[in-house]
């Protein structure tokens, strides 16, 4: 019987799998818009090349305002010295101040800002809604009462810059309430009777005053012309004015008198 032989008999073969890398996964990067400031939205919701600033076009507003709260530096200084070129030049109003109130006010709420930013801007607000002296154009009048109107609206949201601010802050929007001619609101009251007996006489002097403002009296002029209690120059602020007759007098008294103790307190924290 013929032997077949059999040419390499078949071995048990263990397949192994080919090894596949695994696919590298791409990290997805997912873009976070950061959040949009007060400032900034203020900002965006106004068409500010259609406005009338004091030289045509407020266009110059935003990156002015953007500056004011950028960093520190000559850059900022100038730019809040120009904010109020724009929309308070020479004590005259325009079409672009209007809207602007509700951005200068969101620069006076935001605590992260310097002290002298808030302040400074604060006083801005001052003059933007303080009481003008009769006889300027219908036109400028109609401006300022809009204005005015518009401040009073905005004081509310004030308060908590007012009641827990720095003190420049605190006499600023004290002055800011007392030309507008109402207190923020009761809290806002009662911020002004305790700054009434500050220890600090200045403050005392232009919180008496303003106390009298918002409670819908005129100041009589005894009342803050105490000797040894207010500075000469400040004395004659006041006494440039002897018969307060008016409450636009008187708030005209306040606002010069604010821009004093604001300006003296900036200095002296130098």
């Amino acid at each position: 019987m013929d032997t077949v032989e059999v040419v390499g008999e078949a071995e048990a073969v263990t397949a192994v799998p080919e090894t596949v890398e695994p696919e590298t996964a791409v990290p997805v990067v997912r873009r976070t818009t950061p959040p949009v400031s007060e400032v900034e939205a203020e900002l965006g919701a106004v068409d500010w090349q259609a406005l009338q600033g004091a030289f045509g076009p407020a266009d110059a507003f935003p990156p002015l305002v953007r500056a004011v709260v950028g960093p520190e530096g000559p850059e900022r200084d100038e730019a809040l010295d120009l904010l109020w070129q724009v929309v308070n030049h020479d004590g005259a109003l325009y079409e672009a101040s209007l809207p602007a109130l509700r951005v200068l006010a969101a620069v006076v709420r935001d605590e992260g800002l310097a002290e002298e930013v808030r302040s400074g801007v604060a006083l801005l607000l001052l003059t933007m809604g303080a009481a003008h002296l009769p006889g300027e154009p219908a036109e400028q009048v109609d401006l300022q009462l809009e204005v005015l109107l518009a401040a009073q609206e905005l004081l509310p949201g004030l308060d908590a810059a007012f009641l827990g601010g720095p003190r420049t802050l605190q006499v600023a929007l004290l002055a800011f309430q007392a030309v507008t001619g109402e207190a923020t609101s009761f809290a806002g009251r009662a911020a002004i009777a305790r700054l009434v007996a500050s220890e600090d006489p200045l403050l005392a002097a232009i919180a008496s005053l303003a106390f009298d403002l918002v409670s819908g009296a005129v100041p009589a002029r005894g009342a803050v012309h105490r000797p040894g209690v207010l500075d000469e120059d400040i004395r004659e602020l006041i006494e440039d004015y002897a018969d307060l007759t008016d409450v636009t007098l008187a708030g005209m008294v306040v606002s010069e008198t604010a821009f004093a103790l604001v300006d003296r307190m900036l200095t002296a924290e130098e």
